[in-house]
């Protein structure tokens, strides 16, 4: 995180769940970045990563499915990485390799 951070960019997380579950998330994690509520599922459309029918431990319903997009300054996004299995994350190197390419 401390070099993402040092690259000059900004980490943040789009999920489903309410405010108040995502600050207690936040706080028992101990995350470095903010978690952005998006009940609507408006950015999450925008994005085009909504996951429908998804199950999850409160049941099925719709959430994003894991991906991560840098945006440049203006919001264009310059990459992303999507995933059909939620298991399989992109390493932190990568991302760092892909901020060096658009500074």
């Amino acid at each position: 995180m401390k070099e993402i951070l040092a690259s000059d960019a900004q980490v943040l997380a789009v999920c489903v769940d309410p405010v108040e579950e995502n600050a207690r998330t936040a706080r028992k994690l101990k995350l470095e970045f903010s978690i952005l509520s998006d009940p609507e599922l408006k950015a999450i459309d925008a994005f085009g990563v909504r996951h429908r029918d998804a199950m999850t431990a409160s049941g099925a319903g719709d959430i994003a499915r894991p991906a991560v997009f840098i945006l440049d300054r203006n919001g264009v996004v310059r990459w992303r990485n999507l995933t059909k299995n939620w298991r399989v994350r992109v390493r932190p190197e990568t991302i760092l390799k892909q901020l060096a390419k658009i500074r």
